[in-house]
């Protein structure tokens, strides 16, 4: 011989724990878990731990202890109830209510394990299209920022701002439009589109100390308008020009430091 145990071939399911093959026992049994009939589920127990022995299964000492405990309750339900104390009655009962109770929660885990289990394994046979941002927006056509407001309008608006500054204001004879770049004065405007997020009248957004300075807000907004970060609005021909930020103006990922 060589020294190895010759066992039949046993098939067996690969248990957990000692909660998993009692489980499986009171399913196999067709029995109520609540009411369990504790000498048969604990012959069956015992010799499901053997064939596991047999086989080389590893066997925990959380096996050992639930046989103890099946065990003992086997023998003190074949004793006569009137040789037994009201303590041991209890003790007894208390025994396999927490056992039941171990069952009933475990089972529940279990069933939880198997749905999330279940879930996981139809989630991973979906496959979701990547959605292209940039080619969606550019099919969706760019509203027009100056809706409803005529160059007219605009015009007046502008000229309503220049008498302002116009009246009392010492402008120099030489200014050089190069000190204010366009762009420098595109990102003022933002700031304080930003600190004012409800929009401003058009007069006080272009509210500048001279001409130049205004002559290049007025292009700056313009250049605003037409990227979409700012719109205009007005509530009748008789109103004043309305200039709110869009959700564009928030959208600071491809903006410079300046």
């Amino acid at each position: 011989m060589d020294g190895k145990r010759n066992v039949p071939y046993i098939e067996l399911p690969i248990f957990q724990g000692p909660l998993d093959l009692l489980l499986h026992l009171i399913q196999q049994n067709k029995v109520d878990i609540y009411d369990i009939p504790i000498a048969v589920i604990a012959d069956q127990f015992i010799s499901t731990v053997k064939k596991m022995e047999a086989l080389d299964m590893e066997i925990t000492s959380e096996f050992l202890v639930l046989a103890a405990q099946l065990l003992y309750l086997k023998s003190r339900q074949l004793l006569p109830k009137p040789q037994k104390t009201d303590e041991e009655l209890q003790l007894e009962e208390d025994m396999k209510q927490n056992l039941v109770e171990r069952l009933v929660t475990y089972r529940a885990f279990k069933e939880v394990a198997a749905y999330l289990s279940s879930k996981e394994e139809s989630s991973g046979s979906k496959y979701f299209r990547e959605i292209n941002l940039e080619e969606i927006m550019a099919k969706i056509k760019p509203p027009n920022p100056l809706t409803g407001i005529s160059l007219a309008d605009l015009l007046q608006a502008f000229k309503a701002v220049l008498q302002r500054v116009e009246k009392g204001e010492d402008l120099s004879l030489y200014v050089e439009a190069e000190d204010i770049p366009i762009e420098l004065m595109i990102t003022d405007i933002m700031r304080r589109m930003i600190l004012n997020p409800k929009g401003m009248k058009f007069t006080q957004l272009l509210r500048y100390r001279s001409r130049v300075e205004i002559v290049v807000a007025f292009l700056a907004l313009l250049e605003l308008l037409k990227d979409g970060k700012l719109k205009a609005e007005q509530s009748s021909s008789d109103k004043e020009i309305f200039i709110v930020p869009t959700a564009k103006a928030w959208d600071f990922r491809n903006e410079e430091t300046v």
